[in-house]
């Protein structure tokens, strides 16, 4: 009896241990998984295929991002991309490399895309991007302690799961005018490891997304007003519940910009200056109201921003937006 005893408690522990670890990757999976919004200005490119090399210039970009500093393997990510036109200017590529993590969870993407651009009218184009993506999460080990070590998630975790997908995307633009566009991403939908899915269901879910933006050009082009708007929304959800934001951006003198945005529960302030062909930005969080406000810190959101534009293609421009 005492053997059966000893052997019921401990299958229980380690479903119990599942439990815990299921309801964990659950709570984490949006955040680390799924799609992001930046609030400092990395372009189109981050929202949409086709919205690589959409300013006719090569650029170079990196930004990180940390929230809830305090608080023990807070959400954190770094982003790295560029983008340029080859020899025809009707034509460019593009490659994203994203890394994410929260909790005991990483993960990682990389990102090619080639663009395709039809002329409309003088000045305006309409661009057409595919991408092919690459997905791997897994979990951190350092950050586990975990009471059974052998549990299958930690197994899986350790081995980490990968999947290959594919994105694509139309945008409508005038070179550092405006651009509006929409796009798919995760289309294939395939995961190689069903056990895996409880982390890895936000990186398979379909997604669609619509961005656009609009400059104001006042005092010769030494002041410019810069409206932005980001909108995710997961197909496979069972309440449309769409992920969005709204930014308005003052460029002066392209020498610096200061700005501000809003999303759910937050606003979003930032700033930035020129250095040539090279801009540096930072934004913050602030919680207004709900959850936000009442139960976590004031600040919760840091982000920090460089942008390099290089004259790329025969059409580069000087502006810098």
């Amino acid at each position: 009896m005492k053997s059966i005893h000893t052997t019921t408690a401990h299958s229980f522990r380690i479903e119990a241990n599942r439990l815990v670890l299921f309801i964990l990757f659950s709570a984490l999976s949006f955040s680390v998984a799924g799609q992001r919004i930046w609030t400092v200005p990395v372009g189109p490119y981050v929202y949409n295929p086709g919205g690589a090399n959409i300013n006719d210039m090569g650029e170079i970009v990196a930004s990180y991002y940390s929230t809830y500093l305090n608080a023990n393997n807070h959400p954190q990510g770094a982003l790295v991309m560029g983008s340029t036109s080859l020899p025809f200017d009707n034509m460019g590529v593009g490659a994203r490399l994203d890394y994410q993590s929260g909790g005991v969870l990483k993960n990682v993407t990389f990102e090619a895309t080639y663009v395709y651009k039809v002329n409309i009218g003088t000045q305006n184009k309409l661009s057409f991007g595919l991408s092919a993506v690459y997905n791997q999460i897994g979990i951190d080990m350092e950050k586990v302690h975990a009471q059974h070590a052998n549990d299958p998630l930690l197994v899986k975790g350790a081995n980490s799961e990968f999947g290959i997908d594919f994105n694509v995307g139309v945008m409508l633009y005038k070179p550092n005018h405006y651009y509006i566009g929409l796009a798919g991403y995760n289309l294939a939908g395939s995961v190689n490891d069903p056990d895996f899915l409880i982390a890895y269901d936000l990186r398979d879910t379909r997604l669609l997304t619509a961005s656009g933006m609009y400059t104001f050009h006042g005092m010769e082009g030494n002041l410019n007003t810069e409206i932005t708007g980001n909108l995710l929304s997961y197909v496979d959800w069972k309440e449309f519940d769409p992920v969005f934001n709204l930014n308005l951006r003052e460029i002066i003198y392209k020498t610096l910009w200061v700005g501000c945005g809003y999303t759910k529960n937050m606003i979003l302030p930032q700033m930035g200056i020129y250095f040539q062909n090279l801009s540096i930005g930072y934004a913050s969080s602030w919680g207004v109201h709900g959850d936000i406000k009442k139960y976590a810190y004031k600040v919760p959101r840091h982000e920090i921003f460089m942008r390099l534009e290089l004259n790329t293609s025969k059409n580069s421009k000087n502006l810098r937006f």
